[in-house]
């Protein structure tokens, strides 16, 4: 393998202006630089990334923990992050959670063993009080995704859950929807909690609860939409709407609908949450909620590279979700437009 040594001789500079060159500190002439990145391409050199974190007291790597590698949901996030740091010159390291507390303290461990610069965090449970000491005694700066179960982290970048399923159930009522049902994910999920408090919120303004409708949890997956919407359309057969918890959930429920041979969205409207490569691609195209997790792990990144910088950051930053009107929402059959019920107005207090 070939060294910063056999570099320097075949462009014959000296090693510290090789070392210039890769670390990018310090003046090189334009002669030298074409000689050394002509010697690294004929010897096929590659830095020595630890003898230089060693000399820095930098890794270059930025820790993450998600609930599930594996899931298409956070594969966005993970790949918002990781542009983000491959712009910055940094790698990244992902583990998984599971939305499980020991699993969650075991990825964090193993990340910080691995001397990362920093840690990315979105996590379902408050961390053991072992951990929070590990953490704080590492100093390793933490930005948070989500809710704020790591106390020490420096920043936290939230995804307005909540007015998100309120644009979407106050799209259903407002085309005259009252049969509705909402398939919603696992209970063990801030997110799931976040969106029923914005439906509540959406259902109030029409003098409804969550009573008025019908509610079933279940994970995010095509597999209980699939088995929850075939269940709905024999035991509620005047559902007229589904809110489905993610759009996984709702691809599910569009091909028990199919199946059933109910037309959407003039027998059955479907919302989703998400606007992720199903929802682009259904037929009908999917009206859903977008969540920019991409952008949530950009932004995420962001702060963690100024933190290690120095710089200020705001603690919390809170990206907004967006209804995007697609083909999958209709009136109530038979109702015209003009005869919708509209929320009543909102009066200063």
């Amino acid at each position: 393998m070939a060294t910063i040594t056999d570099v320097s001789k075949r462009a014959g500079v000296s090693r510290s202006t090789v070392s210039r060159l890769i670390a990018g500190n310090g003046y090189v002439s334009d002669e030298a630089r074409k000689a050394v990145e002509a010697a690294i391409q004929e010897l096929g050199y590659r830095p020595n990334t630890m003898a230089r974190g060693l000399r820095s007291n930098r890794s270059d790597i930025i820790g993450g923990v998600v609930v599930n590698v594996s899931s298409p949901f956070y594969a966005q996030m993970i790949g918002g992050m990781q542009e983000t740091a491959r712009s910055a010159g940094k790698s990244i390291i992902v583990a998984s959670g599971y939305a499980d507390r020991e699993e969650e303290a075991r990825a964090i461990i193993e990340l910080l063993d691995r001397a990362c610069d920093g840690l990315i965090l979105y996590l379902e449970n408050a961390l053991r009080d072992d951990v929070l000491e590990i953490v704080a005694r590492s100093k390793t700066p933490v930005v948070t995704v989500g809710g704020n179960e790591c106390p020490p982290a420096r920043a936290r970048v939230t995804i307005d859950n909540a007015s998100g399923a309120a644009a979407g159930m106050r799209l259903l009522l407002d085309k005259g929807h009252r049969q509705i049902a909402y398939l919603s994910g696992g209970t063990i999920y801030r997110d799931t909690h976040e969106r029923l408090s914005g439906i509540d919120a959406a259902l109030a303004g029409f003098g409804l609860s969550r009573n008025d409708i019908h509610v079933e949890h279940g994970s995010f997956s095509e597999t209980f939409g699939h088995e929850a919407t075939a269940r709905l359309l024999i035991e509620r057969p005047d559902i007229t709407a589904i809110f489905a918890g993610d759009d996984d959930v709702a691809a599910g429920a569009l091909l028990a609908l199919k199946a059933a041979g109910k037309l959407v969205p003039e027998d059955v409207s479907l919302l989703g949450f998400d606007d992720n490569f199903h929802a682009r691609h259904l037929t009908p195209g999917l009206t859903t909620v977008r969540q920019p997790v991409d952008e949530a792990g950009r932004v995420a990144t962001r702060l963690l590279l100024a933190i290690l910088d120095g710089e200020p950051v705001a603690p919390v930053i809170t990206i907004p979700t967006e209804l995007i009107l697609r083909h999958s929402i209709g009136p109530v059959r038979g109702l015209s437009p003009t005869s919708r019920h509209v929320a009543p107005a909102l009066t200063a207090s």
